[in-house]
């Protein structure tokens, strides 16, 4: 399979709070800013595509609580497309649409419905609830064929390929099986191949927020791995961009090309080194 290089945008309670200071839930007012800042994220994507389309195959992961325009403008251009289901900003697991999440999502007709859980490391009784609803979201999604892409965070204190690891085998033992994992970083391609021996369907690599020139390091292990199948990397490419915009210290268009040039950056970087 080609490459997937996603630019995730879906971010909602930490927009909210590390970009206008207050807590989540916005108001309608502040609520439209956040929309307009996804709106010049989705500009840089679209002024990358183009170039970026000749090295993989390139998409989107939005929200639809600020992001339902660009979900309809992706859907109507043909761009891959992936929308969150989860609700933001709790350490528990719920979906956006509650009950009507199913309808919700064949009404949305998305690439991926994509859902982010923090899974606690030997934690049974604190996963559990989590896992009866991925599981139910799994078998919903493998039943009327919409692909689950998965985005664990996983929480304990050992190395990142044990961990790993036995999330995933604790999550196809519960029933969920995403058809695409979104993981964290491994220390080494080596380590990655290990890792694509149980999880039995295609990984990418997120990027956490770190900065680039940690985000530049963890690419070029998962590619040279040859087990990675791609990347979704967002706040590291759109943060500072729409942060300096949000400030007033960026027009908006040095703000769409500085996004564009970044997430160029991780797919030229990704095809240099892919294995």
């Amino acid at each position: 399979m080609k490459p997937l290089f996603i630019l995730p945008f879906d971010h909602r309670s930490g927009l909210t709070r590390e970009l206008f200071n207050i807590s989540y839930p916005p108001n309608a007012t502040i609520g439209k800013k956040i929309s307009a800042l996804k709106r010049v994220i989705f500009e840089g994507f679209l002024a990358a595509y183009p170039t970026a389309q000749k090295y993989g195959d390139c998409g989107i992961l939005v929200d639809e609580e600020f992001g339902t325009p660009i979900l309809n403008e992706a859907k109507r251009k043909g761009i891959i497309f992936a929308v969150s289901t989860e609700t933001s900003g709790t350490s528990t697991f719920d979906f956006v649409h509650k009950r009507g999440f199913g309808r919700a999502l064949i009404q949305r007709d998305p690439t991926y419905a994509k859902a982010l859980v923090n899974y606690h490391l030997g934690d049974d009784e604190l996963n559990h609830e989590k896992m009866k609803r991925l599981r139910q979201l799994s078998e919903f999604c493998e039943t009327e064929g919409i692909p689950l892409m998965l985005e664990p965070l996983v929480h304990g204190k050992k190395s990142p390929l044990s961990m790993t690891t036995t999330m995933i085998r604790d999550m196809n033992k519960h029933g969920v099986r995403p058809a695409l994992w979104k993981l964290e970083m491994q220390r080494s391609a080596k380590d990655w191949k290990q890792l694509a021996k149980v999880a039995k369907a295609p990984m990418i690599l997120l990027g956490h927020g770190e900065s680039m020139k940690v985000v530049d390091g963890w690419v070029i292990d998962a590619a040279k791995s040859g087990a990675v199948d791609g990347f979704a990397i967002g706040r590291t490419i759109f943060f500072e961009p729409i942060k300096k915009f949000h400030e007033k210290t960026f027009t908006k268009k040095r703000a769409v090309e500085a996004i564009a040039k970044n997430y160029l950056h991780y797919v030229k970087l990704w095809a240099k080194h892919a294995n």
